[in-house]
């Protein structure tokens, strides 16, 4: 099956109830939600590495194009064994969007080479140079989905839960 993101807004309150809990008590909360999710299935350290020129293993602190793809900050840090599960808070959103509508695709389309990302082991192994426009496409149009969704959650004043598992 492999590694997926998942982008879900909440509330507030529900975020705040999601911060004292342990690693299984997240998961049951986020599969047990109704809320708003975006999918971006398995490019989502794709995307890190086009925006940021690093694997979504390695986040940025204090970079909004990483923070967009990973969260800003996780829920359990200590616990190797733990499920990937992060949070941006509404206040940053409205940053993690500008860093966002900031990116020139035509500049990174330019520079994309899928050779580069095999090299750097992105997740998924699927980066050959046979498939470099449509892979590209699909980085393009997960951006875009990623985009639009932070903007409907400040819209909402939502705050964002990612996880990766």
């Amino acid at each position: 099956m492999g590694m997926l993101a998942n982008y879900m807004m909440v509330d507030s309150d529900t975020l705040n109830e999601m911060m004292n809990s342990n690693n299984e008590e997240l998961m049951e909360k986020l599969e047990e939600s109704d809320n708003e999710v975006y999918d971006m299935d398995k490019l989502w350290d794709g995307l890190h590495f086009l925006l940021t020129g690093v694997s979504a293993g390695v986040p940025i602190e204090g970079n909004r194009l990483s923070e967009a793809v990973v969260g800003v900050s996780a829920f359990i840090e200590d616990d190797e064994d733990a499920d990937f599960i992060a949070y941006s808070k509404i206040d940053e959103l409205s940053e993690i969007i500008s860093a966002l509508e900031k990116v020139e695709f035509e500049k990174l389309k330019s520079k994309f080479d899928p050779a580069e990302f095999q090299k750097a082991n992105i997740y998924p192994n699927i980066w050959v140079d046979e498939e470099k426009d449509s892979l590209f496409e699909e980085l393009k149009a997960e951006y875009n989905g990623l985009l639009e969704f932070y903007r409907v959650a400040f819209k909402k004043n939502r705050n964002v839960i990612v996880s990766i598992f």
